[in-house]
Formats: structure tokens, C-alpha cells, sequence
């Protein structure tokens, strides 16, 4: 996505400008269909700015619709692209994203199905799509022959499911969601340059792994479809998923991540042994927390190591100590208890995503 920041006049200057080249009056598209998001070929869109307050929508026919979970999405059609009031087009759309894989997330979406001009108002030149704030803006027809709505409103829907995730400490909708961000390895590669989470410059716009969330998203489905795939285009191929990373992204989105868990050991150390050693598993990338409770008059000192013997953190004292790093591609970490002074239990609380 491309980084766009409208003020309300820019908006409503642009939306000004391009309300002579619209065409009322087109036909309305077909009621959307999961099979038609296969017509794929690549794009980029755009980011809404974070205030919603800064975004000026056109005239639109707007409504509430009831999708078989209970929640209420929000349609709304072009006025330009729809010249009457047109119910079954958004009670299609409606029914479309509750047949996409989503959560309870659905229920905050505002969707706008727009004429191509009236979206480059909103989104900027060129801009096939965009979202931002809980606000999906996309073409209401296709934008090409090779191209679905439907595909198109797949994608952005993606940066939907990715906004209302957690991935702690890092934005989910630039760096994708928890569980299929830390199987990718997104932290590992975005700090050796491998990756670049929220760029949108056209040099690194294809090594965004939110992009690549929003086109995996697609993936999945795609194949819960039981559709032929479309080409994987925009997005550097090595965030091309197999079906261990679907698998994660799909419990993402149903089952989603929202906090790390805690455990506690327990151990102790004297003048004949004097290190104690643990090795915990760190599935998920984020932070990692500990805390060191010595006995009384024991002096201890902490330490957390990668498996190359590389150290991550470090404490110390006579009282509670506690330490933290970042988990960035460690699958499993060695944390290492050793005597400073005195002897006596300890205890060991660890939180770990």
C-alpha cells in the first residue's frame, strides 16, 4: 500500500475533478462470487490515513446487512455507478465477505464499491483499491479483464483481517499476523533487509510482508475454494506460502492470537552446583519476559541465549530481577540461572508469545 495522507479538501477537490469523467449510469456488475476471485492479475493499492475524519467518501447508496453469523456489514454503493438504489448488489457483496475465512472482525467493515474514479479520488492516482481505519475502498466493476472486483476486495480485505490482529510489539498490518508472520519469519528477515514491513515506495513495495499477508490471505481462499491459484506476482516470492503457512494464517484470522502465555520453574543452586539450565521453546516471535525470584540472602544472576550461545538479556541481583528480549527467529531459547552468593530454591516466572 502505498502511504497516502488526504485532508478533506484534497478530497473533495479530487473527487471534484473526477466527478466529470465518471460514467453514471453503467451497468451494475453480476452479484459477486467466490469463484471469481482466481481472475487475478497483479496490483498495488493505497493506505488511508489513520484518521478516518480525513477521509471524504463520494455520494453513496449506503446499508446494514445480516450475514448468516449474526454480524452487521456495512455496504455502499456508488451513486454514480449505481443510479438507483440497488439491494441485491449489496446484499451480494454482503454474503461475499461472509464467504471469505473472517472473524468477528467483519462486522467493523465499511465497504465501498465505487466507479475507478471516483476510488483514485479516495486512494490516490492509479490506485486500484485501498483501506485504512476500518474503511475498504474498491472498484465496484472490474478493472480489467484479468482482474475481478472480487479479487480485489479479497486482497484488501486481508489488510481488514491484519488490522484487527495483535502481533506484539509490532503492527500486524505491516509486519502480518502472529502466527503466520513468526513461521515466515518476518522479524528475522526484515532486520537482515530482507524484508521491508510498511514500505511503500516502489523499490520495496513487493518486499512488504504485509502485502504478502494481504496475498496470502487471497491463497487461502483460493484454495478453501477448491480454486486454480492465480499467479504470485506482486509480492517477493519468498513469502509464497505452503500449506503449513495457510494452516497458521487461517488460524490467525478464526482463532486469533491475542496474548502470550506464562509458566513458572523452579530450581535451586549451591556451592557444588552452582548453574542451572533451561531450555524453553519460543514458537512465536515477540517478547520475552522473565523473572527471577532468589531465596533469602541468595544472590543470583540470569542470562537468556539464543542456540548459536549468543546472549539476549541479562540480570542480577539479590531481590526479584527480571530481564526481556525480543524473540526474532528463535525457535527455542537456553536461560541460565547461576549462584552469585548464597544457595537456596528460586523461582522462575517466564512469559513468552
Amino acid at each position: 500500500m502505498r502511504n497516502l495522507l488526504l485532508s478533506v479538501v484534497a478530497a473533495a477537490v479530487a473527487l471534484g475533478v473526477t466527478a466529470a469523467a465518471a460514467l453514471p449510469g453503467s451497468p451494475r456488475p453480476d452479484v459477486p462470487r467466490l469463484s471469481e476471485i482466481s481472475r487475478y492479475s497483479s496490483f498495488k493499492d493505497a493506505a488511508l490515513p489513520k484518521s478516518k475524519a480525513l477521509v471524504l467518501p463520494p455520494p453513496t447508496w449506503n446499508f446494514t446487512q445480516t450475514i448468516p453469523t449474526g454480524e452487521t456489514v456495512a455496504i455502499h454503493l456508488s451513486k454514480r455507478y449505481y443510479p438507483a438504489s440497488d439491494a441485491v448488489a449489496a446484499q451480494g457483496w454482503a454474503q461475499f465477505f461472509a464467504g471469505l475465512v473472517h472473524g468477528r472482525e467483519v462486522a467493523d467493515l465499511d465497504a465501498y464499491f465505487l466507479t475507478s474514479n471516483e476510488v483514485e479520488g479516495i486512494c490516490g492516482r492509479q490506485a486500484l483499491a485501498c483501506y485504512g481505519g476500518d474503511y475498504l475502498f474498491a472498484p465496484a466493476d472490474d478493472p480489467s479483464i484479468n482482474l475481478s472486483a472480487e479479487a480485489v476486495a479479497t486482497h484488501e480485505y486481508g489488510h481488514h483481517v491484519a488490522h484487527h490482529r495483535r502481533n506484539d510489539p509490532w503492527a500486524a498490518i505491516d509486519y502480518g499476523t502472529k502466527r503466520w508472520s513468526s513461521y515466515e519469519q518476518v522479524c528475522m528477515k526484515a532486520r537482515s533487509g530482507r524484508l521491508h514491513p510498511g514500505a511503500e515506495d516502489e523499490e520495496h513495495y513487493e518486499l512488504n510482508p504485509g502485502e504478502g499477508f494481504a496475498e496470502a490471505y487471497r491463497v487461502l481462499n483460493e484454495r478453501r475454494a477448491g480454486l486454480v491459484e492465480a499467479p504470485w506476482q506482486i509480492v517477493t516470492q519468498s513469502l509464497y506460502p505452503d500449506a503449513q503457512a495457510l494452516s497458521l494464517l487461517e488460524q490467525d484470522v478464526v482463532t486469533p492470537w491475542t496474548q502470550g502465555t506464562t509458566t513458572a520453574k523452579t530450581g535451586g543452586v549451591n556451592k557444588k552446583s552452582k548453574v542451572k539450565s533451561f531450555v524453553v521453546s519460543t514458537p512465536l516471535d515477540g517478547r520475552f519476559r522473565l523473572t527471577l525470584r532468589p531465596a533469602a540472602g541468595e544472590r543470583l544472576s540470569v542470562d537468556v541465549f539464543s542456540p548459536s550461545s549468543r546472549r539476549l538479556a541479562h540480570a542480577a541481583g539479590k531481590k526479584s530481577v527480571s530481564a526481556s528480549t525480543t524473540i526474532c527467529g528463535e525457535r527455542a531459547v537456553r536461560v541460565r540461572v547461576s549462584r552469585l552468593a548464597g544457595a537456596g530454591a528460586f523461582r522462575l516466572a517466564l512469559a513468552r508469545p
